[in-house]
């Protein structure tokens, strides 16, 4: 049996950690007033453009929403009164004037820069909101146990649960007597298509091989021939052995009528039919159990695709999502946000202060020291003069242009 029961709890931390940087809401019980400390620093948990009021709307734990605004060489905060008492996690511009903004115990609302109206709750156990995007009116959200949500206008949404999801033929590399796994599980038996031949003849069910479906692997006890490769293909549920829809998802992507989704075990989904059916992107095959990424965050450009995760792996797909390729780390910490510059080069922030830049052969990594960096940085957020702004915790701002990285005063009022 795949041992996912470890995997599960390490992803589960790291997403809990990235919803919940600071510590538990502490709001006075008494006068509903924030602490001191929290009235001076602030920790960037999503960040997003709204170009009609010439602002960055910005959300937190402690209930913190509100505008960042050019004034006097850095940017002023301008919060949000009397919030809602729970933590922020995610943030999209749903127009040029409204942003969607999702909490940790499921909540979506709306925020125009003045106004923050309540608009739906979207885990009856209120599982966080993870990631929101949006494209020509229409979003997407995604979040802890499953939570996948669509919306037309961002003010009706559906929950989608996700079955039957397509994977595409693999193809197997050695016919070698293995356990071959395929990185999910929960594997609907009835439909597996294998083909595979022993010495010339089609390879039998329960004397050659055996599918584990509950766990995701193939186990042939002899070898197969090669002349003409095994494949297989089925449907299968996302989530751990015998949990399936027991996955936490961390990124999603609009483009078109297309929608990416992915998070826990590697996993990789598209829909090209508002979510009615997916299909599996990035699959593998290997003799022995494997040692899959855990997504959170990810860019797309038309074809172009970008996915990074924990312990700084990232992988790139020039082809709308259909194929991958694994690019260098640029070191062990994890990217918890990335966009791409104008000339179409990643840049990432992420844990320890890490901030950079990859031309496709070489990172470029910022000097933390010399910026003084002492937290966490997440949200990349492109603006009108081809920089881009990079947030995190502890009140960090960086702003990056023509190769050269400043820091940016931040004053919390």
């Amino acid at each position: 049996m795949m041992n996912y029961s470890w995997k599960h709890t390490v992803a589960a931390a790291i997403t809990l950690a990235l919803s919940l940087i600071a510590a538990p809401f502490a709001f006075s019980q008494e006068s509903g007033a924030l602490p001191t400390r929290l009235v001076e620093q602030v920790d960037f948990i999503g960040a997003a453009a709204l170009p009609t009021i010439d602002s960055i709307v910005v959300v937190g734990p402690y209930g913190m929403v509100g505008l960042l605004k050019e004034q006097d060489g850095g940017l002023k905060l301008h919060r949000h009164p009397n919030p809602p008492k729970e933590d922020f996690t995610a943030v999209a511009a749903l127009s040029d004037a409204v942003a969607l903004v999702g909490s940790s115990s499921g909540n979506i609302y709306s925020y125009d820069g003045t106004t923050l109206t309540h608009i739906v709750k979207l885990s009856e156990y209120e599982e966080p909101v993870l990631a929101i995007t949006a494209e020509g009116g229409s979003a997407w959200a995604v979040g802890g146990r499953g939570m996948v949500a669509r919306s037309d206008d961002g003010k009706s949404w559906t929950e989608l649960e996700i079955v039957d999801v397509k994977q595409p033929k693999i193809t197997w590399h050695s016919g070698a007597a293995e356990s071959w796994y395929f990185g999910i599980s929960n594997i609907d038996s009835d439909t597996i298509k294998f083909t595979g031949n022993v010495d010339g003849k089609p390879a039998v069910d329960r004397e050659h091989y055996e599918v584990f479906s509950e766990e995701g692997y193939l186990q042939n006890n002899v070898p197969f021939d090669m002349d003409t490769p095994p494949t297989i293909e089925f449907n299968f549920n996302p989530g751990p052995p015998f949990r399936p829809g027991d996955v936490t998802w961390n990124v999603v992507l609009l483009q078109g009528e297309n929608v990416l989704i992915a998070g826990e075990f590697g996993l990789v989904l598209q829909s090209a039919d508002g979510g009615e059916t997916w299909v599996r992107r990035d699959s593998v095959l290997v003799d022995s159990e494997p040692d899959v990424a855990y997504w959170l965050s990810g860019t797309q450009n038309s074809e172009k695709i970008i996915l990074t995760g924990a312990a700084g792996v990232n992988s790139r797909s020039v082809d709308g999502g259909i194929t991958w390729e694994i690019q260098p780390q640029p070191g062990n910490e994890g990217i918890f946000g990335i966009s791409l510059l104008e000339n179409g080069d990643p840049i990432v922030a992420g844990a320890v202060g890490l901030i950079g830049t990859f031309d496709g052969n070489d990172w470029a990594i910022a000097d933390r020291t010399r910026l003084k960096l002492l937290s966490w940085l997440k949200n990349p957020v492109p603006r009108d003069d081809g920089s881009v702004l990079m947030l995190g915790g502890r009140s960090t701002a960086i702003n990056y242009k023509d190769g050269e990285w400043t820091r940016v005063h931040v004053q919390v009022e």
